[in-house]
């Protein structure tokens, strides 16, 4: 058997190991958490900075609209109620509205509707 000193000493210096072993494990567990984290950073920064400076498409001006006038016309404004034309002859007819107020596609006039003038024959 060893003495009372040696039995001091083997015991002091498994006390010291496993010290040494917990402030192992504490650095590595904390080792791995900063790495995770700074990863989670990265990947923050980085889905911000493809979506500030991605090509979206979004950033584009939108496309003019254009009214075209049909032949004879000299207003291409837009109209939303039917009007009611009287021919000649007295016969009366609705016309539908040109096009509809606020439409973002491109508008085109309707033609107006003009009664040909009655003539009657001499006889």
């Amino acid at each position: 058997m060893g003495t009372e000193r040696r039995e001091r000493q083997k015991a002091n210096r498994q006390i010291k190991q496993q010290e040494v072993h917990k402030q192992d494990r504490r650095r590595s567990f904390t080792r791995k958490g900063v790495i995770i984290a700074a990863a989670g950073v990265l990947i923050f920064i980085a889905l911000v900075l493809i979506a500030v400076f991605g090509g979206g498409g979004d950033d584009d001006p939108p496309a003019p609209t254009t009214t075209v006038a049909a032949a004879g016309t000299t207003d291409a404004t837009d109209t939303t109620e039917a009007t009611e034309t009287t021919a000649a002859g007295g016969a009366t007819g609705t016309t539908a509205p040109a096009s509809t107020a606020g439409s973002p596609s491109t508008t085109v006039a309707a033609p107006t509707t003009v009664a040909a003038p009655t003539t009657t024959a001499a006889g």
